[in-house]
């Protein structure tokens, strides 16, 4: 008999049922029963399981907060995609190892990080968590330690959610499973289901896209697409964007004849010119927005060099970090980031096949996005880093001066091409205190925003005289030399972009302003004398703006190269569309930014990726 059975005595008095009241004992009785019931274990495990998905979408709205949150709520695809994730890999810990508290406790140990990890990304770098950026652990703790990082009472929960969740499944969650049969088959089951959801859900693009603009408007931005579909759906998502990826219908002889139409000429002996590359961290030129009244001319020598070379924009995929992005993609022609880790093709490539000598410096760790080993995957004979030098620096003083050290050093048998990049101005900026000179005049921003303009314009200054002095340095040169100088990405001034917003400058990368605000960065392309002479080329003049991935390939232009068959087939399809851009698949087709090729641009674009691809699966050197 239960303990609110229906047949109940009647009272002789009254008439009325007489019910038992059960007592805690018994209560408690039928509680400690259920601790080893198997059905209780699975709906508590569910419940929970989905409790740390929730938690790990309010972590995922960032600056948004909650009405971003509960945004997610009016898509049941949407709730259920971010969910799912938690639950399936807590019932799949469970089957496997038969305890509920290591079914919950590893699992949304690894959910939870991951968002908590992603909340203070978007503080640090207004971007989201991707799934590429697991394997850069290091760097991140390394650049976070300099940021100043809000804790927020979301951080708190998804801890007491952790640690309470695991002592509760620990104590009250005792059903084991016993049947190994049943064990096994029910995590091959759960395992094939997440391949399927993987194959054909959460890496469909078609899908994902539709899912970000239910919920707002996400044109051109990648970090608001990303952060309008939750977290653990997005994360997932991202994974299948870091691998090489297989144009539809692809076909691998098709694309070796496209790729082979193109030939692959070298540059001739007589037009032969040294190339030295610098790309400088965080270099932006905020006098083009009108906005600041400036008390020393910070730019005046930048624009001076503007004006007696090739001058104009480089749009990248990133905002205040990701350098990798841009390097990378500068130094292959990819129009995308991927992987690396063994010999890749590369323009670094080609022109070592042409005899050039290929080596470079960063002035940083020999360890920071794995540098040494990839640059040797992408061609450069030598390499430099912080470790290599006795005295080694991450200022200025020490880049400019040693860069030039090495080209004074180098083989002057052989054409030099170097790559390299700069560490100072890399933010934080400090927002505490600056230190006189003033370089903008106080008043229209806070006192905050203050002191990290005239921080991070303190360092621009000194990287623009030194930019100058270098290049003054290769003037009267008798070897011919160009120099390539642009920015990484644009600096990162504080949480929430707070300081752009307090100057009036429109980084919402949802409208077209706001999109070439957010993503563009100067370039410069310069010549001494000896190297207009011997191309007949005067290097004057205004250049166009374009995605990084066609920057090498300008040049290559501008000096006459036909230059290898994917760096000929992309400047072809450049002709239309100069901005492939990752950042929510935005394209720019006859002047205006797009998100839908027109016919006969996709199947151009389809051409160019089928050799883009082939050329990422079939090194050639």
């Amino acid at each position: 008999m239960g303990l609110f059975a229906r047949n109940r005595p009647v009272c002789p008095h009254c008439g009325r049922r007489i019910y038992n009241i059960p007592s805690a004992r018994e209560i408690l009785g039928k509680l400690a029963g259920l601790r080893f019931n198997f059905a209780f274990n699975l709906i508590i495990l569910a419940v929970i399981s989905i409790a740390a998905g929730i938690v790990s979408l309010m972590l995922g709205a960032t600056v948004y907060g909650m009405p971003m949150f509960w945004s997610y709520f009016s898509s049941p695809a949407l709730l259920l995609l971010n969910l799912l994730p938690p639950l399936l890999l807590v019932m799949l810990m469970h089957f496997i190892f038969g305890r509920a508290w290591i079914a919950f406790a590893f699992p949304s140990a690894i959910i939870l990080t991951l968002s908590v990890g992603a909340f203070f990304k978007f503080q640090v770098r207004s971007e989201p968590l991707f799934a590429s950026d697991i394997g850069h652990f290091r760097e991140a703790s390394s650049v976070a330690s300099s940021y100043a990082l809000t804790m927020n009472w979301k951080v708190t929960l998804a801890a007491a959610l952790l640690i309470l969740g695991s002592v509760f499944s620990f104590f009250i969650l005792k059903h084991k499973p016993k049947s190994l049969r049943l064990r096994v088959i029910v995590s091959l089951a759960i395992l094939a289901a997440s391949a399927s959801l993987y194959s054909f859900v959460y890496s469909s693009k078609p899908i994902y896209d539709r899912l970000a603009a239910d919920i707002m408007d996400v044109e051109w931005s990648a970090a608001r697409k990303y952060i309008s579909t939750g977290f653990m759906y997005p994360f997932i998502h991202s994974a299948s964007e870091s691998r090489p990826r297989r144009p539809s219908s692809y076909n691998r002889n098709e694309a070796r004849q496209f790729l082979e139409s193109y030939g692959n000429p070298g540059i001739p002996e007589d037009r032969r010119v040294n190339i030295i590359c610098l790309m400088l961290e965080a270099y932006a030129d905020f006098s083009v927005f009108g906005v600041l009244d400036f008390t020393e001319d910070v730019y005046g020598p930048l624009h001076e060099l503007q004006s007696e070379a090739i001058s104009g924009s480089l749009i990248t995929n990133v905002f205040g970090g990701g350098t990798i992005d841009t390097e990378r993609l500068f130094l292959t022609g990819n129009t995308y980031l991927t992987n690396y880790r063994s010999p890749t093709n590369s323009y670094v490539y080609y022109l070592r096949s042409q005899s050039y000598h290929t080596e470079g410096l960063h002035a940083g760790d020999i360890w920071f996005y794995d540098r040494r080993p990839i640059n040797a995957s992408l061609g450069f004979d030598e390499y430099y880093f912080m470790e290599d030098f006795e005295n080694g620096s991450r200022d200025d003083s020490f880049f400019f001066p040693t860069v030039r050290e090495l080209y004074d050093a180098r083989d002057a048998s052989r054409p030099y091409f170097s790559f390299n990049l700069s560490y100072q101005n890399h933010g934080a900026y400090e927002s505490a205190f600056t230190k006189e000179p003033y370089f903008i005049e106080r008043g229209g921003v806070s006192d905050e925003a203050f002191n990290i303009l005239n921080n991070y314009l303190s360092g621009i200054y000194d990287t623009t005289l030194r930019l100058a002095q270098f290049i003054d340095s290769l003037r009267s040169d008798p070897e011919p030399v160009i120099v390539v100088a642009f920015g990484d990405h644009m600096p990162w001034m504080g949480a929430g972009d707070f300081v752009y917003a307090e100057l009036g400058i429109n980084v919402d990368a949802g409208t077209d302003e706001g999109f070439y605000n957010y993503y563009s960065t100067p370039y410069v392309i310069w010549a001494n004398g000896s190297a207009k002479e011997l191309l007949g080329n005067d290097f004057t003049g205004d250049g166009e703006s374009f995605s990084t991935c066609f920057l090498l390939g300008e040049v290559f232009r501008l000096c006459s190269w036909a230059g290898e068959g994917y760096m000929q087939a992309l400047r072809e399809f450049g002709d239309t569309v100069d901005i492939i851009g990752t950042t929510g698949g935005v394209f720019r087709e006859n002047g205006a930014l797009t998100m839908e090729l027109s016919e006969q641009a996709k199947a151009a674009y389809w051409r160019l990726k089928m050799i883009e691809y082939y050329r990422m699966k079939n090194f050639m050197y």
